[in-house]
């Protein structure tokens, strides 16, 4: 939570990546999230679990997953027995507002699709929470040729303003763009303490 930068209490570094299979879009996800012990998050594009893995593992979170592949649900939970995984479109998150401490998302939809993700992303976030959405930041040619966001069309993928549009729209604040290798970017926002709806109620 914003707090927990503030005051500098959390792990400066991660552990080693042993044991797990990570991308380098992932691994840069884990780099700037934030976390502490018993926090609960949330991956809403689980893939194979790979991530999910590595945060309960070694960061001792308490993980929740989300895909629209039934594919990768399966591969997550036989890997993640333990964890709560569910197959549901990203843009109809089933746990009630303000579950999460942290949402991990990977860019693989177009902008409207994104857009739902994002907003269901803040619902199901605690005041304060953190957002974590891993990016490419090239042209759309280009990523698809490093195999990013692939099954996409150029003109589908949003460059980085165009991401921090969307979660400033979203009232996402604080928001920081870490590049973090070629073609990737991780782009960070944290929830409002108190949302703008709940001060004008």
């Amino acid at each position: 939570m914003i707090t927990k930068v503030q005051e500098r209490t959390l792990r400066t570094s991660a552990p080693p990546y042993a044991g797990v299979r990570l991308s380098p879009l992932e691994k840069a996800m884990l780099r700037w999230v934030t976390v502490d012990d018993g926090d609960r998050v949330l991956d809403a594009s689980i893939g194979s679990g790979a991530m999910a893995e590595y945060l309960r593992r070694y960061m001792n979170c308490e993980v929740c997953g989300v895909s629209d592949s039934m594919e990768d649900v399966r591969e997550a939970r036989s890997r993640l027995s333990s964890c709560d995984i569910v197959f549901a479109p990203p843009s109809d998150i089933p746990w009630r507002g303000g579950s999460f401490d942290t949402v991990l998302i990977k860019l693989k939809w177009d902008r409207d699709t994104l857009m739902r993700s994002l907003a269901e992303a803040r619902r199901v976030l605690k005041a304060g929470g953190q957002l974590v959405l891993g990016a490419t930041c090239c042209a759309g040619a280009f990523s698809r040729f490093l195999g990013l966001g692939a099954d996409l069309e150029a003109s589908d993928v949003p460059d980085r303003r165009e991401l921090m549009a969307m979660l400033d729209s979203l009232s996402f604040q604080n928001l920081v763009w870490q590049r973090t290798g070629l073609g990737t970017g991780v782009l960070i926002g944290w929830k409002r303490k108190r949302d703008p709806e709940e001060l004008l109620a």
